[in-house]
């Protein structure tokens, strides 16, 4: 799924109407955000998908795995609901000092811990802003390009995929389609690995697909 702008109705959705059943998916975020807080400016908009969609009990929060968080756009509010809520987070320094295969790891150990696939949603304002100016909230000190992408093709290799977004790229602000150049990057990128793992093209379908999507919400988190 291709989104210009990730509100908060499209994560949640996919991830509620993804045919699962009782079973559970872990959450792998490439970001420079946590985007968990409840509301934002008192509406739940693109900056609040991580909070309602581990709302929902097929997608438990210590499943959510999130890679290049940092910067000085990070708010109280949505650190204090990962804490909360156990999730798990790596910055760019922490991928950095620890190496991409160490970070890769990490992701994996945790979204794959009682899940059936993983859903991996790639903001591209994770990339630092001389590479992808055209989003709307560009953050410098991002991951560069091929950090991205090695991390990326490593998870999906790994990993049984149910989905994947790329969220967040805005045409009008961009400059010689750098941006969409690296949106497509990520698309072509993660079809490819998906081919090379044996993931596509499906021989049947995955058992995690259910007839019908029947989510449920945490009852002290509604």
């Amino acid at each position: 799924m291709f989104n210009l702008e990730s509100f908060c109705k499209n994560s949640v959705s996919q991830i509620n109407q993804n045919p699962l059943g009782d079973k559970k998916v872990g959450i792998i975020h490439f970001d420079r955000h946590v985007d968990t807080q409840e509301t934002d400016l008192d509406e739940r908009m693109h900056t609040c998908p991580w909070f309602h969609a581990t709302n929902i009990k097929n997608a438990p929060p210590q499943n959510l795995v999130q890679l290049g968080i940092g910067g000085w756009q990070v708010p109280r509010q949505g650190v204090k609901v990962c804490r909360e809520r156990a999730t798990n987070i790596l910055t760019v320094t922490d991928i950095v000092e620890r190496g991409i295969d160490a970070a890769v790891d990490f992701a994996l150990e945790r979204a794959l811990d009682g899940t059936d696939c993983v859903w991996i949603s790639f903001d591209i304002d994770c990339i630092d802003a001389g590479f992808v100016p055209g989003t709307g909230w560009p953050e410098p000190g991002g991951l560069l390009p091929r950090e991205a992408l090695a991390l990326l093709g490593k998870i999906v290799q790994r990993a049984p995929v149910c989905g994947l977004e790329v969220v967040e790229v805005s045409p009008p602000y961009d400059i010689s389609d750098m941006t969409a150049l690296m949106a497509t990057r990520v698309i072509c990128d993660t079809m490819a690995h998906l081919v090379l793992s044996g993931q596509l093209p499906r021989k049947e379908k995955p058992y995690y697909i259910h007839p019908e999507a029947q989510p449920e919400l945490v009852a002290e988190w509604r």
